[in-house]
């Protein structure tokens, strides 16, 4: 069972018994949204995948569910760069 904790015009967050789950709205739920842990990573994510900047974080999982996230082409390229080198 989940439990809508956050929304903004894009992006609602969701908690759910083993951490979060963040969801872009402008895309399908099967392809648009990703699990973590922490309530800080998913606002995190938001915050990066609304200013369209690239993370410092190099963690596989992270720029992957950035890339599952996100619906802007120029920034999922740049992130699918990245993914290239990790």
């Amino acid at each position: 069972m989940s439990c809508q904790i956050y929304q903004n015009t894009n992006y609602k967050v969701y908690k759910v018994s083993d951490g979060f789950i963040v969801h872009n709205v402008c895309k399908g739920f099967e392809e648009g949204h990703t699990h973590v842990q922490k309530y800080d990573t998913c606002m995190i994510m938001i915050k990066l995948l609304i200013s369209k900047k690239v993370p410092k974080s190099r963690s596989r999982y992270f720029l992957e569910s950035l890339l599952r996230l996100s619906d802007d082409d120029k920034y999922r390229s740049e992130l699918e760069q990245l993914l290239e080198c990790v």
